[in-house]
């Protein structure tokens, strides 16, 4: 990959097969889920290959719909989450609510003329789409909210970047010195050539800022104009730091085998997005409130009757089941105590084994248990209902794929009912279809996380 000389903390992820970009100074804030993709890891086909996040360049609908699901499996989202933009070039930027919940994926957009979203409202994943365009992200981590605006040559003349801090500070109380921010791939000053009207508009609105570092004029008459600095001087304008401003440095059109762009291909493109979602709890407030570790033998009756509250008596594990289970493999527990009370608040189990399909002897039968085995066969995931809604299942399961990749395990197979394959393809699971398993006279889909993919980092700063 091509990348331009300045400094930048921004790193190429993989996970399940789908590379994507984040920022650090995002990540670290600990409350959000972010990305933005590449053109590589998806189902489209010929100019579109193969992750297009676009449904109107002419790609099959399917194939879009499960790019996005690729997408939110490696990020850590379920489509159902996201709010899409309506991107127009305009400085435009909505406030986004519960009510706005899968809009422009499983609902029609009932908005339009919206180049960038915020909201305080965890759970929304925003969406905004690029193919040269620069992505902006926001994160306010005193008030606990974000933002995301696409930034073409308009919406940088129209400063959208210091009217989504405004919108931000009108809705939440956001402070510019708080936020952390940051400029995503887009297209580079060496490929970016404008007419002399657009020169005459930035030289307008930025007067002096807008010198050769900038804008430039050549011999033919047009300039080179970078919009990488002219965002970092709206956002420094408006009162972002220095220090909590990360630009990219890889630039879309001198990278086309890797990211779309509209130059490159002549128009023959699809859409790369960003993404950026608050966590219903962050990380670092789980780890306040919760400790993580391996069950204790006197723990087993506890997480029987766990068990028996999450799930229907068809489906619970009995109490001497679980006995057996923790005594026989207690490193295949991972629950979650409340620190506060000393309670279980939930916990995920398995066996390991050297089988690669599921079959419902696992659930009856401890011996088949085989400590070196590489494959984890998942027995039940329980989460007490009053400490639903913090993340807390998703951060048990993403403790528990780090610790079992990290024993050398291959893969995590599970059993689920239909109405939670969304919630797995969420943690990272990819559906094979129905299960042979009839446990509990249910028909069950058999799901399955390739750890040696998962989590990936195939390159380092970028």
């Amino acid at each position: 990959m091509k990348k331009k000389d300045r400094d930048s903390r921004m790193e190429l992820r993989e996970d399940g097969g789908v590379p994507y970009f984040i920022f650090k100074n995002l990540e670290e804030t600990g409350m959000v889920r972010h990305g933005f993709s590449t053109r590589r890891g998806g189902v489209s086909q010929g100019h579109l290959a193969s992750m297009n996040l676009s449904f109107t360049r002419g790609d099959e609908e399917e194939r879009v719909r499960e790019n996005f699901r690729r997408m939110g499996r490696a990020i850590g989202f379920e489509p159902e989450q996201l709010v899409l933009s309506d991107q127009t070039h305009t400085n435009h930027v909505r406030l986004v609510t519960e009510a706005d919940r899968g809009k422009g994926y499983t609902s029609p957009l009932d908005y339009h003329d919206v180049d960038g979203m915020i909201t305080d409202v965890p759970g929304l994943m925003l969406a905004t789409f690029y193919a040269d365009c620069v992505p902006l992200f926001f994160v306010d981590p005193v008030h606990r909210a974000i933002g995301l605006s696409h930034s073409g040559w308009k919406g940088t003349v129209q400063r959208i970047g210091a009217v989504t801090l405004q919108k931000m500070k009108e809705a939440f109380g956001t402070k510019p010195e708080d936020v952390r921010a940051a400029i995503g791939p887009s297209i580079c000053q060496d490929c970016y050539e404008v007419s002399e009207d657009v020169a005459q508009a930035f030289t307008a609105e930025f007067k002096a800022a807008a010198d050769e570092r900038m804008l430039y004029r050549k011999p033919n008459g047009k300039y080179q104009l970078d919009l990488w600095r002219a965002n970092e001087q709206v956002l420094l304008e408006a009162g972002v730091l220095p220090e909590h401003l990360e630009v990219t440095n890889v630039c879309t059109c001198c990278n086309p085998d890797m990211l779309f762009s509209h130059r490159a291909s002549q128009g023959k493109r699809g859409n790369l997005g960003a993404f950026l979602m608050l966590t219903e709890k962050s990380e670092g407030d789980l780890d306040e409130c919760f400790s993580f570790r391996s069950i204790r033998p006197e723990e087993a009756e506890q997480a029987a009757r766990v068990e028996q509250i999450c799930f229907p008596p068809n489906e619970a594990c009995t109490e001497a089941m679980m006995k057996k289970r923790a005594a026989k493999a207690p490193e295949l527990f991972l629950v979650a105590v409340d620190r506060k009370t000393g309670r279980m608040a939930g916990f995920l189990n398995g066996l390991s084994t050297d089988e690669e399909a599921f079959r419902d002897a696992f659930f009856t039968d401890a011996e088949l248990y085989d400590p070196q085995g590489k494959q984890v066969m998942l027995l039940g995931l329980d989460v007490l209902p009053e400490y639903r809604g913090l993340g807390l299942a998703r951060e048990l399961m993403r403790r528990y794929m780090d610790r079992e990749r990290e024993k050398g395990r291959k893969k995590l197979l599970l059993t689920c009912l239909e109405s939670k394959v969304n919630m797995y393809e969420g943690m990272g699971f990819q559906d094979l279809g129905i299960s042979a398993s009839a446990w509990g006279g249910e028909t069950w889909h058999e799901m399955a996380a390739d750890l040696e993919m998962t989590g990936q980092k195939p390159e380092g700063n970028l």
